[in-house]
């Protein structure tokens, strides 16, 4: 079986898992980026799954079978989140909570119920048993994070599909842009990628 197989067999499992807990969470990184058509230079290797504080201590209680470690208050120059991990069928799983990222002199915010609400896709996810509804995060959000961590063979690929699709700029990444504090480099470089169009 190939890694990618596990993965959307270890996908499979976590959404069975978290089905009725009540609490949104989505899957972004190079999974969600993969199920959305952006070219990765390299397959997956892990899930990442976000969710906002309380959500995040809900999904570690549902999730406490699988887990290598306890969720801790992580931070790093550029990162804040409530982390922890998790073994699913050979796959690494990592819970990320209320995520921060504060870079470029610029300063954003996951509101992952928001988020779900409001931008995220949605992705089916079917097997021989069932099928499940899964969110993931959009490309708008992969687009702002892999500019703030320097990242541009991502933000490259991302802004490449969002042009295709959508001829630049969309109405999620202005919101994006206005609810969180975005230098004008960062916008600027949002304009570039994005055909010149004004974020």
């Amino acid at each position: 079986m190939s890694h990618i197989e596990n993965l959307g067999d270890a996908l499979r499992q976590l959404a069975e898992d978290l089905t009725g807990i009540g609490q949104p969470w989505l899957v972004g990184g190079s999974c969600g980026l993969l199920m959305q058509g952006v070219a990765l230079a390299e397959a997956p290797h892990d899930l990442d799954v976000y969710a906002d504080g309380e959500a995040a201590r809900r999904i570690h209680a549902e999730l406490r079978a699988y887990s290598t470690d306890e969720q801790t208050e992580d931070r790093s120059a550029i990162y804040y989140s409530i982390l922890s991990h998790y073994q699913i069928g050979g796959v690494k799983v990592e819970l990320v909570g209320d995520f921060q990222v504060t870079a470029c002199d610029s300063v954003y915010r996951v509101d992952a119920a928001r988020y779900y609400e409001q931008y995220a896709v949605t992705h089916t996810l079917s097997s021989e048993r069932n099928s499940n509804a899964i969110k993931l995060m959009p490309l708008e959000h992969e687009l702002v994070f892999n500019i703030l961590r320097d990242r541009p063979d991502r933000y490259e690929a991302i802004a490449r599909v969002m042009v295709e699709r959508h001829g630049g700029a969309t109405r999620t990444l202005q919101e994006l842009a206005v609810s969180n504090r975005l230098s004008n480099k960062v916008t600027m470089k949002l304009g570039q990628l994005l055909s010149g169009n004004k974020i």
